[in-house]
């Protein structure tokens, strides 16, 4: 059972913007929010008892201030804080194993789309069984509407219903992209005919016209925008998202190893990371 809201919290500087942004949702939600930060285990093996406790106390020191932050944003709302030893990666995975959601921050700020700012996402959004929410450190203010990639699967369908219920609960609209790449033939200079667009443009609106009728009757005051195009996902996504709120998509790791793996959309998503962004399994 899903029983809290499981924020990360690596230094204030990179979490501040995590802290409030999963603040507002704990308090919407009802629920009440847990602040981790996860000390490395390599600190007490190097022998240093002394850095290790002073460490601690600047740890303890930051949470408080973190959790006096989120008090603040979302008062009433109650608010826990921990700090453990370990693999800080792996202790979330773990910890997220009864939360509602778990937040981590990073520190992108919007404006640089050659790093890759989401690196610290990639692997708790891989292995965590509940959805991620990675949120850089950008200013939001005039931003609006929630981006969500709709492809027909039954975990675009998931990412549908979280972003819908987002929308609904921020009062801004739902942008509902699909967009699908041309194949690419290696040595050759292809020029598809326009059928070939139309058809697939027609099947594109048709698998957003089926998961939004399934979804979008319990949101009847949601205004939804469509974006049907042809187009790389990653870069049809990111750039519906640039003055977005929120980007919503499913994750879609296959294989032997599928729990441990993000689909490319999801890793390309985390990678550019020009919104705060939430991963969906």
């Amino acid at each position: 059972m899903s029983t809290r809201m499981l924020v990360g919290v690596r230094s204030f500087d990179t979490g501040r913007t995590a802290v409030r942004w999963a603040a507002e949702r704990a308090q919407a939600r009802g629920l009440p929010l847990h602040l981790v930060h996860v000390v490395d285990a390599g600190m007490r093996r190097a022998g240093n008892a002394g850095l290790l406790e002073a460490a601690r106390t600047e740890i303890e020191q930051m949470l408080a201030t973190a959790a006096e932050l989120a008090k603040t944003v979302a008062p009433g709302i109650s608010v826990t804080a921990e700090t453990l030893e370990g693999e800080p990666q792996a202790e979330l995975i773990r910890l997220s194993q009864d939360a509602d959601m778990v937040v981590v921050g990073s520190d992108s700020d919007g404006s640089d789309s050659s790093r890759r700012h989401g690196n610290r996402g990639f692997r708790i959004a891989a292995a965590s069984t509940t959805p991620v929410a990675v949120i850089p450190m950008i200013d939001l203010t005039g931003r609006e509407g929630v981006v969500v990639g709709v492809d027909g699967s039954p975990i675009s369908e998931h990412a549908l219903v979280f972003a819908a219920d987002e929308a609904d609960r921020l009062r801004e609209p739902l942008i509902a992209v699909n967009a699908w790449p041309n194949p690419v033939v290696y040595g050759y200079d292809l020029a598809f005919p326009v059928e070939y667009v139309e058809d697939l443009t027609q099947i594109g609106n048709e698998t957003l016209t089926r998961a939004l009728d399934g979804v979008m009757g319990a949101h009847p005051t949601v205004p939804v925008r469509r974006i049907v195009t042809e187009g790389d996902p990653v870069t049809v996504l990111s750039d519906a998202a640039e003055r977005a709120s929120l980007i919503v998509v499913g994750s879609h790791g296959r294989g032997a190893v599928a729990r441990f793996l993000l689909g490319s959309v999801s890793h390309g998503i985390l990678a550019r990371l020009v919104a705060p962004t939430v991963i969906v399994r």
